[in-house]
């Protein structure tokens, strides 16, 4: 909704020297629920409720307050405890609205005033109709200084998501405006329109009343019908065209309700005159969580309140303006060239602002609209001197989110001038798909969809959060749209389980759906060398069948390079389903599931020196190293051998087969631990060799590095493991080690494990063993085309690939040739031998023919060479040929040019 928000200050408002100033609020208290029903709001004086609504008040410090659900318990003695709050804030007029042929009698709307009223009233329902949840009181309060006083409307409008809600919301909104436009006040008159307008849900239009409206409901017999529900309050109006106000917390948000939460709905609205609009004003959302401080936000009377106040008070935030009443400015006005725009159409509609006369210079008008997906172009842009005019354009990208026809309002300003609003009708690009017409194709192409939720009517089982766009440059795992620019696909990288993105689609023809053709562009747009094979599926959903589209299978490939694929190498896949008999009425889904190849990689065969000890204080004592062998080593462990390395000289000491060790521990993922103790380690620079099948593994060393000049390891130069034990260690603890998490050597690093004891056989301290995991592939769908196949003969084949329609044996085009029909198995082209029954009882041929078509007779000896002997005008009805009598038996056969 377009909203009004003006950066001026209080002290800035005092400046202006013939400006009067007044502070309006509005605050629904929250009724007390006490598990069945409303039993209070306010309370008595001293309870937390009633004195923590009183602090909220008091600290705001408003001149006029509407209050909504103020209970009729809190009306009751004298005084009341509505009475009571006002004379401790200093409110001496109050005006609560009569139950007249509402339906809510307990909850009230009150308006409280420092200043007198000049006059009041409220909004009801006609005579003899009852439709108002709740009146709405209007107040005209008489403001010193100023002959032009405030009108005040304020409204708690029906609650409620249901259809029969948003019914009775949309015939509220009619009283309102109806009230308004009788008042007889204009843009140029002060007045306000704020409260709980309740605007939930989407929009929706009747053409009669819902079905769940309360039984004593009666509508007013000057409405009709098509009645139109909006969330936009401003779409009601025409004349006076108010504009709303955008009142926000100090850290931002506009919500004004749930307490516990600034991200909750905006429930609490102010609309007000151009007059006001165009005027120095500014609003917020009072929240006691943040008002900390006297120096943010607008100015407030005493001391910031405690953190919680606001949700002591209330479920609902208290919202109020500061505004000026004097200095009429004069009015723009903004037309559209049109009331309705379909999302996503490319098409644009203009908006001409017009200055009520020439100025001598130029002036700059801004154009806004209230919805962040429609584009104005351009945002502002100057009159030139002389002239009275700017063109705007307006278009509106679809914005993937099934949200039904939905009002957008543009409001129209300029320095030294009154506002101005507009509404435009957006119609839905993302209605549920639906077929009108046998042979239809629905084309789905995501342009534009970027990746902030499910896309339309599509949605992701189970539910994710998306996102958003995407080249194929991201690894990480989840739904986003595929792409760049406006050339969207929603694709996904899997972690996981299985993933499916669907849609449902409506038979809305009057013929019964019973074969489809479905095509998609598959797309690679990540792709990861020797990865998991990933894939994608698609299967059919009609009532209780699940009917598989093998055509639409995809196993993504594992042989392109690791990273981006630049435009997601798209393929197009083709499947036919029939025999469905889905009905008139009747849906179906399309479901694609992502599913995760495997992610189990090649098992490690590696074999590595994992821990080993050859130093501590005094004498050294329990010397051993510790061998990892990987799960996938299936060679027998004669086969490994550990060479021990003299460093000084390069040349072994020790050779230890691994048949020689003791078996430890096996990890979860097959890792297999042996040990050894291997007395005289030396103190200086030495090395291990580990060999497996005559091939060096791995050559590392301590102290030092060196180079082997003997055994299998001769001219390797040994890795320094660059961790080293000493004289001082104690006996028993600090191995060298390797921890981290991996599944072979190179995922690990060398460490001391100073103050934790050998773990000969164990794994080591913080280390983990894994098994190897294939990286994912990043799959998307693109260009899905669903289309409704005319098959007459339910032979799986469409009518437009299928030679005999009717499945009678008899080609199409030769029936259309020989006058029988196409599409009927009883229409057949057949001839029939006869004689005549009288002399001189000739020979004939009959068949049934069709005016239009000329028929040949033809005959033949060998059934190979025909020849023409008559030609005959097809008529509508039996058709007899004869025959020739004499010569040669013949074969004979009717002929027809076929098309």
């Amino acid at each position: 909704m377009f909203r009004i928000r003006c950066c001026l200050l209080h002290a800035a408002l005092l400046s202006s020297a013939a400006a009067v100033e007044i502070r309006v609020a509005t605050f629904n208290i929250g009724a007390h629920f006490n598990q069945t029903f409303f039993d209070y709001s306010l309370g008595d004086p001293g309870t937390s409720d009633h004195e923590s609504v009183k602090r909220v008040l008091a600290r705001i410090d408003a001149d006029v307050v509407a209050l909504q659900e103020v209970h009729s318990v809190d009306l009751q003695g004298n005084p009341d405890d509505l009475d009571a709050l006002a004379a401790s804030l200093g409110y001496p007029h109050l005006f609560v609205t009569p139950h007249v042929s509402a339906f809510d009698s307990s909850l009230k709307v009150v308006i409280l005033s420092r200043f007198p009223f000049l006059s009041t009233g409220q909004v009801e329902s006609p005579a003899g109709a009852k439709e108002l949840t709740r009146n709405h009181p209007v107040v005209k309060v008489d403001v010193p200084g100023t002959p032009n006083d405030l009108t005040v409307y304020s409204l708690h409008l029906k609650a409620g998501t249901l259809l029969s809600d948003r019914f009775r919301r949309a015939v509220e909104m009619k009283r309102l405006v109806g009230h308004l436009a009788a008042s007889g006040l204009t843009g140029d008159d002060n007045f306000i329109i704020l409260g709980d307008f309740n605007p939930s849900a989407i929009n929706a239009t009747f053409s009669s009343q819902p079905a769940d409206l309360p039984g004593t409901y009666v509508l007013g017999s000057d409405v009709t019908f098509p009645v139109s529900y909006s969330t936009n309050p401003l779409a009601y109006f025409s004349a006076p065209m108010p504009a709303r106000l955008d009142p926000r917390h100090l850290n931002g948000s506009d919500s004004t309700f749930d307490t516990t939460d600034t991200n909750g709905p905006t429930l609490d609205l102010m609309l007000v005159s151009p007059a006001i609009a165009g005027r120095p004003h500014d609003s917020e959302v009072f929240n006691s969580t943040l008002d900390v401080s006297n120096s943010t936000g607008l100015p407030k009377a005493g001391a910031p309140l405690a953190d919680g106040t606001s949700a002591l008070a209330s479920d609902h935030y208290a919202v109020f303006v500061d505004m000026e009443l004097d200095s009429d400015l004069p009015n723009l006005d903004v037309a559209l060239s049109a009331s309705q725009l379909a999302e996503g159409s490319g098409g644009s509609v203009s908006a001409t602002v017009t200055l009520p006369a020439p100025r001598p210079g130029a002036v700059t008008v801004a154009l806004a609209a209230d919805d962040a997906t429609v584009t104005v172009s351009p945002a502002s842009q100057a009159i030139a001197a002389g002239q009275t005019s700017a063109v705007f354009q307006i278009s509106a990208p679809r914005n993937f989110v099934v949200d039904g026809t939905r009002t957008v309002a543009f409001g129209a300003s300029a320095s030294g001038y009154d506002p101005d609003s507009a509404v435009l009708q957006l119609s839905d690009a993302d209605a549920p798909y639906a077929f009108t017409a046998a042979g239809q194709f629905l084309i789905e192409n995501f342009n534009g969809f970027q990746g902030g939720g499910n896309p339309g009517s599509w949605s992701v089982t189970p539910a994710v959060s998306w996102l958003g766009t995407d080249d194929g440059s991201s690894p990480a795992p989840g739904w986003r749209a595929y792409g760049s620019g406006s050339e969207r696909a929603p694709g996904w990288v899997p972690s996981g389980s299985a993933s499916v993105l669907a849609a449902d689609f409506l038979n809305s023809t009057g013929a019964v759906l019973d074969t489809l053709r479905v095509s998609v562009d598959v797309e690679h747009w990540r792709s990861a060398l020797n990865g998991a094979a990933d894939r994608l599926g698609a299967e059919l959903v009609t009532g209780t069948r699940v009917i598989p589209l093998t055509g639409l299978s995809f196993t993504a490939p594992t042989n392109r390079p690791s990273g981006p694929q630049a435009g997601g190498s798209p393929l197009t896949l083709v499947a036919n389903a029939g025999g469905l008999g889905i009905a008139p009425g009747a849906s179906f889904s399309l479901r694609f599931t992502f599913t995760p190849g495997s992610t189990s990689g090649v098992l490690p065969s590696d074999v590595f020196v994992n821990e080993f000890h050859y130093d501590n204080a005094s004498t050294d004592v329990g010397e051993f190293v510790e061998l990892a062998v990987g799960p996938g080593y299936s060679g027998p462990l004669s086969e490994v051998t550990l060479l021990v390395y003299n460093g000084s000289n390069g040349q072994t000491i020790g050779t230890h087969t691994l048949d020689t060790f003791v078996a430890g521990s096996t990890t979860v993922t097959g890792h297999r631990l042996f040990s050894k103790a291997i007395v005289g380690l030396q103190n200086d620079s030495e090395g291990f060799a580990v060999v497996v099948g005559g091939m060096v593994r791995q050559f590392i060393s301590y102290e030092g590095s060196f180079t082997a000049t003997n055994g299998a390891a001769s001219g390797m130069t040994a890795v320094n493991v660059g961790v080293t034990q000493n004289g001082s260690d104690p006996v028993g603890s600090a191995a060298l080690g390797l921890k981290g998490t991996g599944s072979a050597a190179a995922n690990f690093t060398w460490f001391k494990f100073s103050g934790v004891a050998h773990s000969p056989g164990q794994p080591n301290q913080d280390q983990v063993f894994i098994l190897p995991s294939l990286p994912p592939q990043g799959l998307a769908i693109d260009n899905v085309s669903v289309g409704f196949i005319l098959d007459s003969d339910g032979d799986g084949l469409a009518d437009v690939a299928d030679a005999d329609d009717d499945n009678d044996g008899m080609a199409d085009r030769e029936e259309q040739a020989f006058g029988s029909d196409p599409w009927s198995a009883s229409s057949r082209f057949t001839t029939t031998l006869g004689r005549a029954l009288s002399a001189p009882f000739s020979r004939h041929l009959s068949f049934s023919g069709k005016t239009g078509v000329t028929y040949t007779l033809e005959a033949s000896a060998d059934l190979r060479t025909w020849s023409g002997i008559s030609q005959h005008a097809g008529t509508n009805g039996l058709m007899i040929v004869p025959l020739p009598e004499a010569g040669a038996a013949r074969f004979y056969r009717i002929s027809a040019p076929v098309p």
